[in-house]
C-alpha cells in the first residue's frame, strides 16, 4: 500500500464512479480498477460494492476511507511543513469539540504571544485523540474524561457537573422554578446524550436503583441539542457546552455527583523533551 494507491481510492470515493476518477487521475480504467483490486487484496477485504455506473463504500471501506483521508491531510501538511522549515513553526493539536468553549481562549492568547507559530488542529473523539498521540501524529491534546491511558501526562484544565436541556413541552409543574433535576425525575424522560458518557449515566442512575431511557445516543452534542430542540429527548451534556443551547430549552444541573467529566490536556512526556513549542505551551496552562 502506498500514498498513490490512497489518492486513488480517495479520488473513487468523491466522485462516486471509477471512470469518473479514471479521467481525473488522466488514466484508463483498467490499470485503476487493478489498483483498487491488489489494494483489497492487502486489506483482505472488500472495500466498493460495485454498481453499473457507481461505487459505495462497505463497512471496511467507509473506515479505511476516514484513515485515508488523516493520512493524505498529513502527508501534505508534512510537505508544507519541510518546504517552509525555518519560516514558521508548527504546533499540532488534537481537540474534542466539547473542549473548545472551555480552552478557546487559551489558544488565542497563545497566539497572541506566538505569531509565528502556525498550528494543525486535529478535531475527533477522544478515542481518535489518543490514537493519534499514539502515533506521534499530533503534539499534544485537549479531551474529556473518562481516559485510561498511563502513558501519558494529564493535566486536569475544568471539571465540570452534567447539565441537561428540557424542551418546553417536557416542563411539567414538578420543574417549574426548580434550579435542578434529580435522577430520579430524569429516568421518568427519553434522554439523549454523547456515547462516551452512556456508561457514566448508566452507574449514577443504578446507584439509585433507576434505569435511564436512553432515547438517543450519539456522537455529537449537538445532535443531542436538535432532539430536543424537536421535543424528542432531554438531551444530557457537559455544562459548558450549554452556550450551544436556544432560549427554547431549559437548562437544569442534574442533581448526582459522580455525574462530572473533566477536561484534560494530554500529553507525551518523550515529545516534550524535544518540542520546544509544547513546553512553551505548558505556561499557558
Amino acid at each position: 500500500m502506498d500514498i498513490k494507491q490512497m489518492e486513488y481510492f480517495k479520488t473513487i470515493v468523491d466522485t462516486g464512479s471509477i471512470n469518473q476518477a479514471a479521467k481525473i487521475l488522466h488514466m484508463t480504467q483498467p490499470p485503476l480498477s487493478m489498483s483498487m483490486k491488489k489494494l483489497e487484496d492487502e486489506l483482505n477485504t472488500s472495500l466498493f460494492i460495485r454498481g453499473s455506473k457507481h461505487v459505495a463504500l462497505t463497512e471496511a471501506g467507509a473506515i479505511f476511507y476516514q484513515r485515508v483521508c488523516r493520512i493524505l491531510e498529513l502527508t501534505n501538511s508534512t510537505i508544507t511543513e519541510v518546504s517552509k522549515a525555518g519560516l514558521h513553526k508548527t504546533f499540532s493539536l488534537g481537540l474534542t469539540p466539547s473542549t473548545i468553549p472551555v480552552v478557546s481562549d487559551t489558544l488565542a492568547k497563545f497566539s497572541d504571544d506566538n505569531p509565528e507559530v502556525h498550528f494543525q488542529i486535529y478535531d475527533g473523539s477522544t478515542f481518535e485523540l489518543q490514537h493519534l498521540l499514539d502515533t506521534n501524529v499530533i503534539d499534544a491534546a485537549f479531551l474529556r474524561t473518562p481516559f485510561a491511558s498511563k502513558d501519558f501526562k494529564k493535566i486536569e484544565i475544568q471539571t465540570e457537573p452534567m447539565v441537561c436541556a428540557i424542551p418546553d413541552a417536557f416542563m411539567d409543574k414538578s420543574l417549574k422554578n426548580k434550579k435542578s433535576i434529580s435522577l430520579k425525575q430524569l429516568s421518568t424522560y427519553p434522554i439523549s446524550t454523547y456515547r462516551r458518557y452512556q456508561n457514566l449515566l448508566t452507574e449514577a442512575f443504578k446507584e439509585d436503583g433507576l434505569e435511564p431511557d436512553f432515547f438517543s445516543i450519539c456522537d455529537d452534542t449537538r445532535t443531542s441539542l436538535l432532539w430536543a430542540k424537536n421535543n424528542k429527548a432531554v438531551a444530557v451534556f457537559p455544562r459548558s457546552l450549554s452556550v450551544e443551547c436556544k432560549d427554547d430549552l431549559t437548562i437544569l444541573p442534574i442533581q448526582s455527583t459522580p455525574l462530572e467529566t473533566t477536561i484534560l490536556f494530554v500529553y507525551s512526556p518523550e515529545i516534550l523533551k524535544s518540542n520546544t513549542l509544547l513546553t512553551e505551551f505548558l505556561n499557558y496552562i
